[in-house]
């Protein structure tokens, strides 16, 4: 276990950090490109200016962490809890994520444009001005999520929990939806749905 170590400019590109557990540590600039985690745990970290480039991190934590400024291009996140992690002025394009606990992350402007976010927990998450064109939401969870001026032209949102969530001013131009959600959106524009 590392609690409040300093690994600031630190190369760990391509290596294994298997389950390790990290604790208010800091990647200031780190090269953590084309790294491996499986099942490793950060928490409170701060990765501000790191490299996490075609990293691969299966069912791991980054619980609270910071990434200003950091890249995660081409980065794989596999079953991962990401919970109140803050993605401020990230590369986060092009991204895979497979499942996972994204629940209160900061996503504010990020680029997320064709990303497949199926099943993915996005409740309570910051996605303000978020670029989600052509995104797929299917079944994933946007309860109470942010998404004021967030670009949502041609994303999927079919079965994508929505309780909480303001869409009278979201552009949903070409966005897929269920007939239940499509009601829902017409109600909130002020519609008189009848049956």
């Amino acid at each position: 276990m590392h609690i409040d170590e300093d690994f600031t400019g630190t190369d760990w590109y391509g290596r294994e950090l298997g389950d390790a557990v990290f604790r208010n540590c800091r990647f200031i600039d780190a090269d953590l490109s084309e790294a491996t985690t499986r099942g490793a745990v950060f928490e409170e970290c701060d990765f501000s200016g790191a490299k996490l480039n075609v990293s691969v991190h299966e069912r791991s934590a980054f619980l609270r962490c910071r990434f200003h400024r950091a890249s995660l291009f081409d980065a794989t996140l596999d079953g991962c809890k990401m919970t109140g992690s803050q993605f401020t002025a990230a590369t986060v394009y092009p991204i895979t994520v497979r499942g996972g606990d994204w629940s209160y992350v900061a996503l504010r402007g990020a680029r997320l444009s064709g990303a497949d976010l199926t099943g993915v927990n996005l409740a309570h998450a910051d996605l303000t001005e978020a670029d989600l064109r052509k995104t797929v939401l299917h079944k994933a969870d946007l309860s109470h999520a942010r998404l004021d001026k967030a670009r949502l032209n041609e994303a999927d949102l079919r079965e994508a929990r929505l309780d909480g969530v303001d869409t009278r001013g979201l552009e949903l131009s070409d966005v897929r939806v269920t007939m239940l959600q499509a009601v829902v959106f017409a109600q909130h524009r002020g519609a008189i749905v009848e049956v």
